[in-house]
């Protein structure tokens, strides 16, 4: 018989843990930004977290095995009230992917998951990488907000009512990448703004440039070229900075939709 009865329905603006995904070049900041967050553990698996002064779970280095990296959710999750922990990163997931293929070729002794052939290799990291979110999903349940970082792969779109096109999207496998960006709250772009400069004339047409302006911001609306998201509507772009960032989110749930 059903558990779900009248007092199971929820009303009102639910404000729990998010989730955030950051993607965007290399040296962008999205580690820095990730480690500004409240009280973070950062799950570091490229060894990428060194400069700052927040608790790592450190998983690098020749020895790691997936299996770590559900290890170090179990100890997070029996032990967060301990440790203060109000934030979890994992930095970075293209990493843990590498160790979800690595699994997989061990598994069924190839040396490559495209060795397989058909798909199968790719199904069966998909739902490793299915038990990895819903140990993740099992600390957002805890109240912990989760921030996934992933760097950028090129990827063609085809659509049926549009030519083919490239966006930047997650490195990762077309199942483990999708099932990521539909559980993300937030799916932010990461770079560096780009301000468009009058330079000169020439035969009477004007010219421009691209010129970096050094502000590190983050989109949460997908344009042409990459791909975001976010269920909570707050402005895009903003600062690269998670104090704006979680202020945003803040004023949104409060119905405060008229910043800059």
């Amino acid at each position: 018989m059903s558990s779900i009865t009248l007092d199971s329905i929820i009303k009102g603006v639910e404000e729990g843990p998010i989730i955030t995904v950051v993607t965007g070049k290399e040296s962008v900041g999205k580690t820095y930004f990730a480690c500004q967050s409240d009280k973070p553990i950062v799950i570091d698996l490229e060894h990428g977290a060194e400069v700052y002064d927040v608790p790592k779970i450190p998983l690098y280095g020749k020895d790691v095995v997936f299996d770590d990296c559900i290890e170090a959710l179990r100890l997070l999750y029996t032990n967060h009230k301990k440790l203060g922990v109000k934030t979890v990163v994992v930095d970075s997931m293209d990493w843990v992917q590498k160790l979800i293929h690595k699994e997989v070729c061990k598994k069924k002794k190839v040396d490559a998951i495209e060795d397989l052939g058909w798909g199968v290799g790719y199904q069966m990291a998909a739902s490793l990488a299915q038990d990895f979110i819903n140990g993740l999903d099992a600390l957002r349940q805890l109240g912990l907000d989760i921030i996934i970082i992933c760097h950028t792969a090129v990827v063609k779109v085809d659509e049926p009512h549009l030519d083919m096109y490239e966006v930047y999207d997650l490195k990762l496998d077309r199942l483990i990448r999708n099932t990521i960006k539909e559980w993300a709250t937030v799916v932010a772009f990461a770079e560096f703004e780009t301000e468009t400069r009058l330079t000169g004339e020439k035969f009477g047409q004007k010219r421009y440039k691209a010129i970096s302006s050094g502000k590190r911001i983050m989109h949460t609306i997908p344009q042409s070229g990459f791909v975001a998201k976010s269920r909570i509507p707050i402005p895009s772009p903003i600062p690269l900075d998670w104090g704006h960032f979680k202020e945003s989110i803040n004023k949104a749930r409060k119905g405060v939709t008229n910043e800059n």
